[in-house]
């Protein structure tokens, strides 16, 4: 392993800050200071402790990223002289003081160097810290201050809550987030009749013998408005949240958002007796826990169907993989199917072959944007400077004309910031330019090992099957963190893949606002023989399934 390894670690508390632009920042930030200073980041080493709080060290846990890299630096699996690359201390720990200088210190003396990001880059490490010893002062003033922010920070929520749940105990209104078929006005709860008569067929329905899946499927047939609050524009319904519309507490007028549960705090819509009757059957279907198996591949999460905008999935029958839309399950979409196989194939190929940016820049124009974004972001590092050395003079001797001076300064600094946004989006697109090279040798690993079967089947116990006591599990063959990791990186790069399963055509839409477009065939000889082609380009055969 190179001596100059780099590690990105990446962490934000809350789930909720997911939709936001943290892990962006963070992760552009990490690979522009790699670029610069010549580090190696590989994918391996992009560590992410998403929504999970530093403040009481649970990201340090066994299954925490950073938990994990602790037990690989003191087993001495990490060589001396990596880097370890942070926005800042407070997302390695905010816990007390003391243990979070522990944790500095003992990556520090295993050889570890740890840059701060925006604490101006500063690296940490046994010979920095030597040379000039100031520096660990900081680290401590800066953990410390990060401690108490979470301190105080957890003190105010923490009352919060204790005093919502106080008032919520002596039946008082409170401003929460309500359940979808709840109102809040003038201080009193109201339930929406329209929504109350859905959740009421609902419970009918489950009581009648339906699952949720079948009661999806009734209600989109009837054409049933969905009464979830929802943030993505989806109006269909997903057993998932029927499930969730049985299982809620507050039907039955109970608030649970404190401890123990409120009772009578909300109007309830179903009878006691239903409600329970209901938990007893979900009881009684969902008793097995059987094992789940992730199976990931490269695209999934990223195929959406066009014609109503459910993803596409991964199906399993008689020992065969094959795409559908989920829309199919909920009979709202066409039941066709497509061959794992020959779309991911082609799929696969036409990535590996052009990529984000093909049509865009060439080399002599991307080395040119990337130098007059780093001589902007130069002029502005020094112009900051000439601004801080100016305003202490300022301090010192105030007058009109220095005043002018500053201004001129910052209007010049607000011109040169605006500069630096314009060229942010073909910065962007040479980045991603350059990084997609690297991608390509991972894209053609995989699409030659596309010949083997992703799953082997191995006998589990025994059910009776056409006759045969017979009962079998299926186990993945292939490395399920590399699928993973190539899966997140094209997720990086591409905003969705759109499939239109009955004409066999699909459409890459990447994040830069380039699209792709694809068109699959299949002979009708059997084991069957794929081939594609890009817009109105030549075929290209991919040859016969060799699972087949």
């Amino acid at each position: 392993m190179k001596q100059n390894l780099a590690i990105s670690y990446v962490r934000f508390s809350t789930i909720e800050q997911r939709g936001g632009d943290s892990v962006r920042r963070q992760t552009e930030a990490t690979e522009a200071y790699c670029k610069k200073n010549g580090l190696t980041l590989t994918d391996e080493f992009r560590l992410k402790d998403l929504g999970k709080s530093a403040y009481k060290g649970i990201h340090r846990n066994a299954t925490g990223a950073l938990g994990q890299l602790e037990k690989q630096v003191a087993d001495g699996k990490i060589p001396k002289g990596t880097v370890l690359i942070v926005e800042n201390l407070d997302r390695l720990s905010r816990e007390d003081i003391v243990t979070a200088q522990l944790l500095l210190l003992n990556l520090i003396n295993k050889g570890i160097e740890i840059v701060a990001l925006s604490d101006n880059e500063r690296r940490y490490s046994k010979v920095s810290l030597a040379a000039n010893p100031f520096e660990l002062m900081i680290s401590i003033m800066v953990m410390s201050r990060a401690h108490e922010e979470s301190k105080i920070k957890s003190y105010r929520v923490k009352e919060s809550w204790v005093n919502r749940n106080k008032l919520a105990a002596e039946g008082r209104h409170i401003n929460i987030r309500l359940p979808s078929w709840l109102e809040s006005k003038n201080k009193k709860y109201f339930v929406t009749p329209t929504k109350a008569e859905v959740i009421k067929r609902i419970f009918k329905l489950y009581l009648d013998g339906f699952g949720t899946q079948s009661i999806a499927q009734i209600l989109i047939k009837e054409k049933v408005a969905n009464i979830a609050k929802n943030k993505n524009g989806k109006k269909l319904w997903h057993p998932s949240y029927i499930q969730r519309i049985l299982k809620s507490k507050e039907v039955i007028g109970f608030y649970t958002g404190a401890t123990p549960d409120v009772p009578n705090y909300f109007p309830a819509i179903i009878s006691e007796s239903d409600f329970y009757a209901v938990q007893a059957i979900i009881k009684e279907r969902y008793s097995y826990k059987g094992q789940k198996n992730n199976n990931p591949h490269p695209l999934s999460h990223l195929l959406k169907c066009d014609l109503c905008g459910e993803s596409v999935v991964r199906c399993l029958g008689n020992g065969y993989f094959y795409f559908q839309c989920h829309g199919a399950h909920l009979k709202i979409c066409d039941p066709k199917t497509m061959s794992i196989y020959g779309t991911e194939q082609a799929l696969l190929r036409v990535l590996a072959s052009t990529g984000p940016t093909a049509a865009g820049l060439d080399d002599q124009s991307a080395r040119q944007v990337r130098q007059e974004v780093e001589a902007q972001n130069g002029r502005i590092n020094e112009l900051e400077e000439k601004i801080a050395t100016a305003s202490k003079l300022f301090i010192k001797n105030p007058s009109e004309a220095g005043t002018k001076i500053l201004q001129q300064m910052e209007l010049e600094k607000m011109t040169l910031v605006r500069q630096v946004e314009k060229s942010r989006n073909d910065k962007f697109l040479v980045d991603h330019r350059a990084d997609w090279k690297e991608v390509k040798a991972r894209l053609e690993a995989e699409i030659k090992s596309a010949g083997q079967f992703p799953l082997e089947v191995i006998p589990l116990s025994v059910k009776l099957v056409n006759g045969n006591l017979e009962y079998l599990r299926h186990v993945p063959t292939k490395n399920e963190n590399e699928i993973i990791a190539l899966r997140e990186t094209l997720r990086g790069y591409i905003q969705r893949i759109g499939i239109d399963i009955p004409k066999m055509k699909a459409t890459i839409h990447f994040k830069s606002g380039e699209q792709i477009f694809v068109e699959f065939r299949k002979t009708n000889s059997y084991p069957r023989a794929y081939s594609y082609r890009v817009g109105n380009g030549e075929w290209i055969d991919i040859g016969k399934d060799p699972r087949r």
